[in-house]
């Protein structure tokens, strides 16, 4: 009966993973990883200034702070298929309400960024984590997981250059269509695979260990009221609030090479993108079998190094090789957000009370990230270069992977104390 079982859990297990493959994918990698495609494309198409347009990004990300925190609430309640495939349809909607978005209305933009936010906050960050954390044992999560999250750095990839392609073809309107069917192909795995608890449907995670089994239906851990109020949660918070301020340098990459090599760099500057998507797909497929290997503190730490040296490269570099190699190493960063972050949340505190706990961490995430861009905009409007940005960044990572590494002092002390099965 348990061969059935471990057989029926494998199963189930790997077409989550493939569900969360897509949703990666078709999901992150279209809408945001992708929208270079669209800010290219449609301003002028619509005739609106480059900043009104943008008001969607800014307004998705504030609101994606609320999205993650309702998550948090909404999918232990109601459960991952219908949240996330409400979420999931609402979003594709959105892409098709950007067709009719009059330029003259400029509040219709922020509108649509800000119902997207709330959405995507949802299922974007939260949700592959949360799915793969409750389907795979803690041995091969993170091989999996780093393969799903890798998944948006390869849509981030190839959509907009597919996107750029078919705008000639079928207009920026039928762009947005496009994007909308491809959203729409989550529901294929929202609808039939996800679930948020194994021992819901009589399974357990795949590839778990005897007393991961025992307990599955108890889901060991500590408690969300011995959890929050301890040092060792405020330090994880700030710790993954941090870990997104790099992700903020993505968008302004392309413009330190053309700050550095000058105007004519800037057919060049675009290459910079790819070489770090390629870093981003090849440290999450690496750093999620690393973390199986040498656990989460240490993958952190190789992380944070290597990101400390693109800083300070960054701010040195002068030539177009340099740039490049740069570049690729410091797309490596996104996969502290992707991989460490639910990697931490999950080995300070189990699973008992994930959800919840990862739900906060990725409010911390999206509040940093939503920052970074406007602080990084106003250190070069004063040193008028990036050089100084990045090094403010060098110091910044410093602080951050001090206070993940602090806050494995206190969490051991929690876990002794308030650990149920």
């Amino acid at each position: 009966m348990s061969t059935d079982i471990d057989a029926r859990s494998k199963k189930r297990a790997m077409l989550v993973f493939a569900g969360c493959c897509v949703m990666q994918a078709f999901g992150l990698g279209t809408v945001l990883n992708s929208s270079s495609a669209y800010f290219a494309i449609v301003p002028g198409a619509l005739g609106v200034d480059m900043g009104v347009f943008a008001m969607w990004i800014t307004c998705y990300g504030i609101a994606a702070l609320f999205g993650t925190f309702f998550a948090g609430i909404l999918i232990p309640k109601f459960g991952a298929k219908i949240v996330i495939s409400t979420d999931v349809i609402i979003t594709a909607l959105c892409c098709v309400a950007f067709t009719f978005a009059d330029p003259t209305w400029s509040w219709q933009f922020m509108a649509i960024g800000a119902v997207m936010g709330l959405t995507g906050g949802m299922y974007f960050l939260y949700a592959t984590p949360l799915l793969m954390g409750a389907w795979f044992g803690k041995k091969v999560l993170g091989r999996y997981l780093g393969i799903a999250q890798l998944m948006s750095g390869v849509g981030g990839a190839i959509f907009p250059l597919v996107f750029t392609s078919l705008s000639t073809v079928l207009g920026w309107q039928g762009v947005y269509y496009v994007n909308a069917v491809l959203l729409l192909c989550i529901l294929i795995f929202s609808l039939t695979v996800f679930s948020e608890d194994p021992a819901k449907v009589g399974l357990h995670a795949y590839g778990a260990d005897e007393n991961e089994i025992a307990d599955s239906k108890s889901l060991p851990g500590v408690p969300l009221k011995y959890a929050l109020p301890t040092l060792a949660f405020v330090l994880l918070f700030l710790g993954c609030m941090l870990s997104a301020f790099p992700g903020s340098y993505n968008s302004f990459v392309q413009a330190n090479a053309v700050e550095v090599l000058g105007p004519e760099a800037l057919i060049f500057s675009s290459t910079l993108m790819i070489a770090l998507q390629i870093g981003y797909i090849i440290a999450s497929f690496v750093g999620g079998i690393l973390v199986d290997k040498i656990g989460v503190r240490w993958l952190t730490v190789i992380l944070y190094a290597i990101l400390i040296v693109c800083y300070i490269s960054f701010s040195m570099a002068t030539t177009e090789m340099a740039l490049m190699v740069t570049a690729f190493f410091f797309g490596m960063n996104n996969a502290i957000v992707t991989i460490s972050v639910p990697m931490l949340a999950r080995e300070h505190f189990g699973m008992k009370a994930y959800d919840k706990i990862l739900s906060y961490c990725m409010m911390g995430v999206g509040l940093c990230g939503s920052m970074g861009a406007p602080v990084i905009g106003i250190i070069f409007d004063t040193t008028k270069t990036y050089s100084g940005s990045f090094l403010v960044g060098a110091v910044i990572a410093v602080i951050a992977i001090v206070i993940i590494l602090l806050s494995f002092v206190p969490a051991k002390k929690v876990k002794e104390a308030h650990w149920e099965s």
